[in-house]
């Protein structure tokens, strides 16, 4: 769906008023098509439609990324670890492959197929060790994140950033080190909580909660201890 690609992309920012007629004009279909999928966006926490204001782009909500995120960090910590243990040397090949991949998306300038090959990267370590139920719990989690995701990534100096890091995931896995992945892949994440707590703080109007996120997230990401020293 275009208008659901559009929000989850960045393309639309928060608050953005989605104007009916201009979609049913760019796209040729009804109204009713569009009101359609607008309550669909809405049933997603992507829209919201008021009364006398008619329909725009959701902010997002902090406090459930959040949850999503130290979900997704919890099973993709041990996830990895059982790479570095058990993953054949065929799907550690596709992984480096993948990362082959990344570093040519990254030097031709191409975000969407970096951003691509890197939930690839991620997905093909359930796949490779065939977990198949903890992929079927994964996906949805980052599909929910799918948003941040999109939002942090034109930040200057991130896809390298992440490129390096998923080298240093890589390098665990291959080397057969299970702790060594394990940590690999926590820094990784955590990084991604404090860009995401940054970003907050410099355009607060794309969020929702943004005061008690702050604090949550410095736990995450160990700040806390840091701040109580």
């Amino acid at each position: 769906m275009a208008l659901k690609r559009a929000i989850v992309s960045g393309a639309l920012a928060p608050d953005t008023p989605i104007d009916k007629n201009e979609w049913c004009a760019a796209f040729e279909v009804s109204k009713l098509s569009i009101t359609t999928a607008i309550n669909r966006l809405a049933f997603e926490g992507l829209v919201v439609v008021e009364p006398q204001r008619g329909s725009y782009v959701a902010k997002i909500h902090l406090d459930d990324m959040r949850q999503w995120m130290l979900m997704r960090r919890a099973l993709e910590v041990e996830v990895v670890g059982v790479c570095a243990a058990e993953m054949s040397d065929d799907a550690i090949a596709a992984l480096r492959q993948n990362l082959a991949y990344q570093k040519t998306a990254i030097t031709s300038g191409d975000l969407e197929g970096f951003h691509e090959l890197d939930t690839r990267f991620h997905r093909q370590m359930t796949e490779g060790l065939s977990l198949a139920r903890v992929g079927e719990v994964l996906d949805p989690i980052r599909t929910h994140l799918e948003r941040v995701r999109r939002t942090l990534l034109p930040e200057p100096g991130r896809p390298e950033g992440t490129f390096r890091e998923h080298e240093a995931i890589f390098h665990a896995i291959a080397a057969h080190e299970p702790d060594r992945a394990k940590s690999e892949m926590a820094n990784h994440l955590d990084r991604v909580s404090r860009e995401l707590q940054s970003f907050v703080a410099r355009h607060p109007d794309f969020f929702e909660n943004c005061v008690p996120i702050e604090a949550r997230m410095r736990e995450l990401t160990g700040d806390n201890q840091k701040t109580r020293e």
